[in-house]
């Protein structure tokens, strides 16, 4: 299998001309994500669209359910109330012998029947009493709409048998109660006496014309069914849908909506069935739509959306070429002009307008062949100007070789002087100059390269060794070194001496006795502090000042030089958090604290002294 070549294929990228290269950038990067990102989305919308209209189908259905939900609600209130209104009672189990006491009696119980007919005039269309009562079948009944004696035909019907076995709990019913009577929706409850047994039944009547009504209005095909085999009332008939009933059966749940595929056709299906608490009986309604009248309608909407994305799209990619055309163009002339500059035609150079990138590269290019035409004007001068610099060069490398000679004829000079003691026998003469001639080689040695500490406290101590040797007991100094204090940290040179040799120039000469010098080096965590203390003359408020301005000033008088290096060689390499700080008082002393890093390994890389 041939193994892809990755950097011939990035080469590739690289040979693209500039305009190619940004179309392609272009495309990659703006053009095919957001075609990428409107076909997802458009996609997305379509099914949030689709579910949209299932639920707002299943919605408007339970609003539909709900209404017939409250009317039945109503009726099986009623019809409980009337079961035990004490006029309906009354006239039920009541004893009649004459034609006055009954209607008298039926007159109340009218009374509430009508009230109730009319406060729920939008749920019920009429309430219907059966009576068992024999002493009011010999009165004159067909004038009275709602008051019946139960006749033996009654006994025989299905909605009466059911009603009476359910006599706990009311029966929902749908057909025709008589001959002489459209079908309905109703319930039926039974009318007991004090001793349980049933005097009569209330049936109370839905108004069915509202429910007709909504759902005729319906725009999709919705009927309502009387547990889920006998159709009711609807816009549409159940020839036309021979497999709802099936399907129907199968839903489990009281609310369901649903994908029915029927031969080539598809059909979404809502289901909602209603259904009292205490009863078996129940209504479904349901609502069907062709799968693929939603489609049409999903993509109708989905098209409009999608051809501004589309149009969008179209005019991204009009401004992107155009961009890009303008852009190549002011790349093609600058190249033109760096051309004529590379060929010397600095008069044929034409300037290029703008502030964007490639008109400050005109710029920068402007100010190059200047730059060019003033190197060359000046390429005499620079030649002249090299041999002079050649020349003083040789003259500072003479001075360095004959600046050498002096401390190597110092240090024969002290050897000769050491050796000369030796044979005299006098030690301290010879331990005098051994230390002189190792300070003095330290100091003419040293550079910014860095030291251990323990190096730098020795030669403080032969420094100090030699001042006692001079002041004898008129001064007294002493080294004192924290024990956590590694001699092998890293420090600059000559850090500590320049301190130390003040103290005794500017403060402890001029003291006839009891003079102090200690030098004091501790560790603080990851930092050290030496601190150098003397009881000289010390410096007043005035005096003070000028030091510490000297020592921050890179150029200031020499009478402190030594001290200004240390504190700007301290601040260049560690940082300005250290550095050194001086506290005097006159005729009491003076106080040096140096403060720098703790570090055990050469933060320069360079190699010290040793």
């Amino acid at each position: 299998m041939k193994k892809f070549n990755y950097k011939k294929r990035f080469h590739l990228f690289k040979d693209m001309k500039f305009f190619h290269r940004m179309i392609l950038i272009y495309l990659i990067g703006g053009i095919i994500p957001l075609l990428v990102m409107s076909i997802y989305t458009n996609m997305q919308t379509r099914k949030m669209m689709i579910n949209v209209t299932e639920e707002t189908q299943s919605e408007e259905l339970s609003v539909l359910g709900s209404s017939l939900r409250e009317s039945m609600t109503v009726l099986d209130n009623v019809a409980r109330l009337l079961c035990d209104n004490d006029e309906i009672l009354k006239i039920a189990n009541r004893n009649y012998k004459n034609k006055t006491q009954f209607y008298r009696d039926y007159r109340k119980a009218n009374t509430v029947i009508l009230d109730y007919i009319n406060f729920y005039e939008q749920d019920i269309s009429n309430i219907k009493i059966y009576l068992k009562n024999p002493s009011i079948d010999i009165y004159d009944l067909e004038r009275i709409d709602n008051l019946s004696y139960l006749k033996e035909g009654i006994k025989y019907q299905s909605w009466y048998k059911e009603t009476i076995e359910n006599k706990n709990k009311g029966y929902w019913y749908f057909g025709q109660m008589s001959a002489d009577m459209d079908q309905t929706m109703q319930i039926s409850r039974v009318i007991l006496n004090k001793n349980g047994d049933v005097t009569g039944i209330v049936t109370v009547l839905i108004q069915y014309d509202k429910t007709k009504t909504a759902l005729t209005q319906r725009s999709h095909d919705t009927a309502i069914l009387y547990n889920d085999y006998y159709w009711i009332s609807g816009n549409f008939s159940l020839i036309e849908y021979p497999f709802l009933k099936e399907e129907m059966r199968k839903i489990e749940k009281s609310r369901a909506s649903k994908r029915i595929s029927y031969g080539v056709e598809e059909y979404l299906v809502a289901y909602e069935r209603i259904q009292m608490d205490d009863s078996d009986d129940f209504y479904s309604l349901v609502s069907i739509q062709d799968y693929q009248d939603i489609m049409t309608d999903v993509n109708r909407i989905s098209l409009q959306a999608f051809v501004p994305e589309i149009i969008g799209i179209l005019l991204s990619v009009v401004l992107i070429f155009a961009f890009a055309i303008s852009y190549s163009n002011r790349m093609y002339q600058l190249r033109v002009q760096m051309h004529r500059v590379a060929q010397g035609e600095y008069d044929k150079v034409e300037p290029i307008e703008g502030n964007d990138e490639i008109g400050e590269l005109y710029t920068e290019l402007e100010q190059m062949m200047k730059d060019i035409r003033l190197l060359m004007s000046n390429v005499v001068d620079e030649q002249v100007q090299k041999e002079k610099l050649h020349t003083r060069q040789k003259e500072v490398e003479f001075k360095m070789l004959a600046s050498q000679i002096n401390p190597h004829f110092l240090y024969n000079t002290l050897e000769t002087i050491r050796m000369k003691a030796v044979v005299n026998h006098q030690p301290e003469i010879v331990e005098l100059v051994k230390m002189l001639a190792k300070t003095m080689r330290y100091n003419i040695q040293v550079t910014d390269r860095l030291v251990t500490l323990k190096e730098e406290l020795q030669m403080v101590g032969y420094y100090l060794k030699i001042q006692e040797y001079r002041f004898g007991d008129r001064i007294k100094s002493e080294l004192i070194i924290d024990p956590e204090v590694d001699g092998k940290a890293y420090i600059l040179p000559l850090t500590i001496q320049p301190f130390v040799e003040n103290a005794f120039v500017h403060g402890l000469e001029q003291k006839e006795n009891d003079g102090r010098l200690t030098v004091q080096v501790y560790r603080k965590e990851q930092e050290i502090y030496i601190e150098i203390n003397d009881n000289g003359c010390g410096m007043d408020y005035y005096e003070l000042g000028r030091l510490r301005k000297t020592m921050r000033d890179e150029s200031g008088d020499d009478t402190h030089i030594g001290v200004r290096n240390v504190s700007q060689r301290i601040r260049i390499l560690y940082g300005s958090k250290y550095g050194v700080e001086v506290d005097s008082t006159k005729d009491l002393g003076t106080k040096v604290l140096i403060h720098i890093p703790y570090q055990t390994e050469n933060p320069q890389n360079v190699e010290f002294i040793g």
